[in-house]
């Protein structure tokens, strides 16, 4: 039998908030924010409650969403690490998962990357504001956002640079195993 493919444990992987993509982020929802709060002030003028109750609402969706985005352009820590054989992404929990453990892989054209999880309730969410989403959406939350998702549109690396990265780290089934031997044996 040849000798085992050597493995050698692959660089880790860290991709943290770019600060360039959060700073868009704030602009495009703050600009909402601000026609949101000038709808909001013609229907106060006009005394128009549906625009009043309207441009509220728009002040404090998009204002909201400026405000999240603003605050991460301070918190430089790593969200989304791969080493070890796991993955570890800050916003769904303090939790290690290891790659093993993810069934599949889902990406849309947003940049959100979805894993299915073989057993998802050993991995729960543990972050508050992921719960509420995922409460939010019901029955249909499994199928939009998965287990666990990563939004790469606020990360300084590419949704096909953290693919490839879990590919990188991923282990080896057996067959893959054996199928390397063969490879190195016959060259």
């Amino acid at each position: 039998m040849p000798d085992a493919v050597a493995e050698s444990a692959p660089e880790p992987f860290a991709a943290c908030f770019s600060i360039p993509k959060l700073i868009a982020w704030v602009a495009v929802s703050g600009g909402m924010a601000v026609l949101a709060l000038l709808f909001l002030l013609g229907g106060a003028s006009g005394g128009q409650l549906f625009v009043l109750v309207l441009g509220g609402l728009g002040v404090l969706f998009f204002g909201g969403i400026a405000a999240v985005h603003a605050m991460r352009l301070f918190d430089r820590r790593p969200q989304v690490v791969l080493h070890d054989r796991s993955i570890y992404v800050r916003a769904h929990g303090e939790a290690l998962i290891p790659l093993r453990s993810i069934k599949s892989v889902r990406t849309d054209g947003l940049g959100q990357i979805s894993l299915i999880l073989n057993k998802p309730a050993k991995y729960p969410i543990e972050t508050r504001h992921r719960r509420f989403l995922y409460r939010l959406n019901g029955s249909a939350a499994r199928g939009f956002f998965g287990d666990v998702w990563i939004r790469t549109n606020v990360l300084d690396c590419s949704r096909g640079a953290l693919l490839d990265a879990m590919a990188e780290h991923r282990p080896m089934t057996e067959f893959e195993k054996r199928l390397a031997e063969r490879i190195a044996a016959n060259s």
